[in-house]
């Protein structure tokens, strides 16, 4: 595998953001019978998924070869990455963007072995069949144009990131207001009862 620049991390990353984007908006949306954007950005990037492609790649250079390595290395990475955000979303926007609670062997609902396992597949899946033709493409992207791009990407990518935190923000802050001033009610409505 191929020793990327910074700037050909960033392209990777926004890239497969938009891969991940696509697939998982269209599967809701298909499921719902009805558009559904799943990306909590209103741009159309989802960062899980170009987080979860870059460290499964950056786990599994070293043992690109060894397949029973690559399933290891790219399922211990992804199941850390997606225990970590959920973890990190819940506790700062108090909402589960997933909730694996049903599932056995699950860890607070924010991993199951079943994804582990499927996590594992998906790494060789990647590594052997879906990032050598985009890596045979990003190196025909010429040297003077890589990072002026990522670099116009990234800061899309930030002030979208940047207002849709905010706007998730004053959302909990709303809610929270909501939920105060509905426990008010009720105890006006209990008030009044009596």
């Amino acid at each position: 595998m191929h020793i990327y620049t910074t700037g050909q991390w960033a392209l990777l990353f926004f890239f497969y953001c938009f891969c991940g984007w696509i697939w998982e908006s269209s599967y809701v949306s298909v499921r719902q019978r009805q558009w559904v954007n799943r990306g909590f950005l209103q741009g159309p990037l989802l960062p899980i998924y170009g987080s979860g492609a870059i460290i499964i790649l950056l786990a599994t250079i070293p043992v690109e070869n060894d397949l029973r390595l690559v399933y290891l290395f790219g399922m211990t990475a992804a199941t850390a990455l997606e225990y970590v955000t959920g973890a990190v979303m819940e506790r700062l926007f108090r909402v589960r963007y997933w909730d694996y609670s049903s599932q056995r062997w699950n860890l607070n609902g924010h991993i199951c072995l079943s994804s582990s396992i499927a996590w594992g597949f998906f790494s060789i899946l990647m590594v052997r069949f879906i990032h050598p033709p985009i890596a045979r493409l990003l190196l025909r992207v010429p040297a003077w144009c890589v990072d002026p791009l990522a670099l116009a990407l990234t800061a899309v990518f930030t002030v979208d990131a940047v207002r849709s935190v905010q706007a998730a923000l004053d959302l909990r802050e709303t809610l929270a207001k909501l939920a105060e001033e509905n426990e008010a009610l009720r105890r006006l409505a209990k008030r009044a009862e009596v």
